[in-house]
């Protein structure tokens, strides 16, 4: 059960920490619209999978402003959430400030609370001149991308009643979807692949490797000077590199044995002989929704031809499902379910990578990987299955 840290307790820890020798990072915000008695939550994320280490609370003292410091131990991934005291929290289509900070950083970003997430940043691996176009650019992309949500927000609350304009929610929809930077992403691109002494840098690349072939991706880690492979996101994209070797398609991934929502013991090679289509989704992420229905025909078509799916998710199984059909079929589909938080089987999102959903792995009949991405690898599988099943 997560637990808000007190507040006094929270403002003794970051007057100690600021007066000792021990590593700690700072940031000062200068925030347009932040009042007095709003609630700022700290989020540590661990990385290359994002989830949840620690969080802290503070209450902001002052109009615009505010500060917080952290005794951390390694470069590391924060997330501001941004709570106001005397308002409706505005919507935003991101998680909320995200930055990365090594111990000794100070940071100083400036914004305003009607765009939060893309404040800008200033201070530690951000003082790279090669980074200016490419943090300019994230931050105008972040506010166009919050003006269409809540364009697609506002029309999306208006169905059922006579004010409802479909074609306007079509229209945000397809624009929302549509928001991306072609700029941007050769910029980032760029960057992580020619700046050889930015952990940044290897950051970046970190993100990217569910797309970058193994080979390709380890004579990059060369290229890192021994600084960056030595740090401690070096260190994370060199036990990454043993894992995207496991998975890579046309190798054969590593034996595991897990245990099912059902109590049964479940191994990779008891599926030999089979087409294995090994499924990591996650409730409430709009890919599952999309690629699981489409799934649940496959499915049905080509089960008894020999086609068979394992499904694995972090998220557990609610107590009320409230009659909810789309989240029935999610929790009680007609192939196995693998809960990845049960301690018998946190192994594996480490060992098959699971850094997102919904993620899809195709195994062929002898054991290889023929295909892994995320939804974008349905309509291969379908086009494979129909291939090699279909009449």
């Amino acid at each position: 059960m997560k637990q808000f840290l007190p507040t006094a307790l929270l403002t003794s820890m970051l007057l100690i920490s600021s007066c000792t020798t021990i590593p700690a990072f700072r940031i000062d915000a200068t925030t347009q619209g932040i009042q007095a008695g709003d609630t700022l939550i700290f989020t540590h994320h661990s990385l290359p999978d994002w989830k949840e280490v620690s969080y802290d609370t503070l209450i902001t003292t002052r109009e615009g402003k505010f500060s917080f410091n952290k005794i951390i131990g390694k470069t590391s991934l924060y997330n501001i959430v941004y709570r106001p005291s005397q308002a409706e929290p505005l919507p935003y289509c991101n998680r909320g400030f995200s930055f990365y900070v090594r111990p000794g950083d100070h940071l100083k970003v400036k914004g305003n609370i009607e765009f939060f997430p893309a404040m800008h940043k200033e201070g530690g691996m951000y003082d790279d001149p090669r980074l200016q176009r490419i943090l300019t650019l994230e931050d105008s992309i972040t506010v166009e991308m919050n003006k269409l949500y809540r364009k697609l927000r506002h029309f999306a609350d208006l169905r059922g009643t006579p004010q409802a304009n479909p074609d306007s929610m079509i229209y945000y929809n397809q624009a929302y979807r549509q928001c991306r930077s072609k700029e941007l992403s050769e910029a980032r691109r760029n960057f992580y692949n020619t700046a050889d002494d930015s952990e940044y840098a290897a950051l970046e690349y970190m993100q990217a490797l569910h797309e970058i072939p193994y080979k390709e991706a380890q004579e990059r880690f060369t290229r890192f000077i021994p600084e960056v492979q030595s740090s401690t996101t070096g260190k994370i994209i060199e036990q990454l590199l043993k894992v995207m070797k496991n998975i890579e398609p046309g190798n054969t991934p590593s034996e595991f044995t897990v245990i099912a929502a059902d109590s049964s013991r479940i191994s990779l090679s008891d599926y030999r002989g089979k087409y294995l289509l090994i499924y990591h989704w996650g409730y409430g992420c709009p890919g599952t929704t999309w690629v699981h229905p489409r799934l649940l025909e496959l499915y049905a078509k080509y089960h008894d031809k020999g086609f068979e799916i394992l499904g694995f998710t972090g998220d557990e199984r609610p107590q009320n499902l409230s009659g909810d059909a789309e989240v029935t079929a999610l929790y009680f589909p007609p192939w196995p379910t693998v809960y990845t938080e049960q301690k018998e089987n946190s192994f594996i999102a480490t060992d098959y990578y699971f850094n997102g959903v919904p993620i899809l792995m195709v195994i062929s009949p002898e054991g290889k990987t023929l295909l892994r991405g995320y939804s974008d690898i349905y309509q291969p599988l379908k086009d494979l299955l129909e291939k090699e099943m279909g009449e």
